[in-house]
């Protein structure tokens, strides 16, 4: 039997984080070391989601397993409190399509909303065309207020992690709706 649960990150998980993040591309990836900043300084904003696995024989438990699946890790802007962003989002491969994101997702904007946000920002890469789409389905609206060139096919924000780095830049006005279960 397979459980999966919603909870804020532990500093501990910046290990299994770390690890998770390289099964997620074309995500970037980060050093250790920023994984372990998200889980000790933005906890209240960082989220993931395990799975725990019981196994039965002959009705009577005989193993109970935990892992990590998913992680998001956001923070509150310092410089505009009304804003709050997603700096990355991945489900592990064997677990997506199973509405993960969206749980964590929407666990960050109920937090970030009671905080004071109004407004989530996060940026992907012009090539995580699945990413695309699924923000879009959720109702991020993409690169408001810039300018834009065509990478693939997909509008992108030219250089905008510097030369050659361009992204497409999401955002979204948020309400209570948005995050009630």
């Amino acid at each position: 039997m397979e459980n999966i649960i919603i909870r804020q990150a532990k500093e501990q998980d910046f290990r299994d984080i770390a690890q998770l993040a390289e099964k997620c591309s074309p995500m970037a990836t980060e050093r250790n070391s920023i994984y372990h900043i998200f889980t000790h300084f933005f906890q209240n904003t960082v989220f993931v989601a395990e799975v725990e696995v019981t196994r039965y024989d002959n009705d009577s438990q005989t193993d109970s397993q935990k892992g990590l699946i998913g992680f998001l890790l956001g923070f509150k802007s310092q410089r505009d409190t009304e804003e709050s962003y997603i700096h990355l989002l991945c489900i592990d491969p064997n677990y997506r399509g199973r509405g993960i994101a969206l749980k964590l997702i929407k666990k960050f904007l109920k937090v970030v909303g009671n905080m004071g946000t109004n407004k989530i920002l996060l940026i992907t890469k012009p090539i995580n065309k699945k990413a695309i789409k699924f923000y879009e389905k959720l109702g991020f609206q993409k690169n408001v207020g810039y300018e834009t060139i065509k990478v693939n096919g997909i509008d992108a924000v030219k250089d905008y992690n510097g030369k050659g780095e361009h992204m497409v830049v999401f955002q979204k006005i948020i309400s209570k709706d948005d995050f009630i279960d």
